[in-house]
């Protein structure tokens, strides 16, 4: 089988970079988890990842971009008008997270199933779902730590569609939730994409089913 998420993620780059109006600040491109690395994250979700997964990290073991506007007034006093994505190596994803997600005091381990995926932000992740239980939700969430999780409604395969339109615009991810669909961020993101770019698809970014 070809590759179908590696070419895109350096079609996004590329096209980035060539943006007369942005600046990329940094980019690093993982290469592919090991075969190995790959069984024993199954291991640890009871033999299962969420459909789509398992063949991102075949192809490239995570992601950074980040990416600003070039126009000093709307980078000014603001950290809204860029780009973040921090997409984790899958063994990262998988871990534990404990005194990160979830804690060990009453309560603490409220969000003890939260498994961030893109940690976009130091307080804010698109995030998988885990339980011992039920193994991983087949929806990504929006998770603000130690607030709340949101499910976005949509498949992982579905939120790299998203994101990789989006660019990773900042906090573009609230769109997808009915609780923050109306937030600043949220509404700045939809403002700003179209005269950015072209191919930007508004109907992408609303709360799945």
């Amino acid at each position: 089988m070809g590759q179908t998420f590696l070419p895109r993620f350096q079609q996004m780059v590329a096209e980035l970079r060539e943006h007369p109006q942005i600046n990329v600040t940094e980019v690093r491109i993982a290469s592919a988890a090991s075969r190995e690395e790959v069984e024993a994250a199954k291991r640890m979700a009871e033999g299962r990842l969420p459909e789509g997964m398992e063949d991102f990290y075949l192809e490239m073991n995570g992601f950074l971009l980040e990416w600003e506007h070039k126009q000093e007034e709307l980078r000014r006093g603001a950290e809204i008008n860029r780009g973040s994505v921090e997409i984790l190596p899958i063994g990262e994803v998988l871990k534990g997270w404990q005194g990160v997600t979830w804690f060990e005091f009453e309560g603490g381990e409220r969000f003890k199933s939260v498994k961030p995926l893109d940690f976009f932000a130091p307080e804010a992740c698109a995030a998988l779902v885990h339980s011992e239980s039920k193994g991983f939700a087949s929806t990504v969430h929006y998770h603000y730590l130690g607030e709340f999780l949101c499910n976005t409604g949509y498949s992982f395969t579905q939120f790299i569609d998203r994101l990789l339109n989006a660019r990773g615009f900042w906090y573009w991810i609230e769109t997808l939730c009915p609780d923050t669909q109306q937030s600043p961020e949220a509404q700045n993101f939809l403002q700003q994409m179209p005269s950015l770019f072209e191919d930007f698809q508004p109907t992408l970014f609303q709360p799945g089913s």
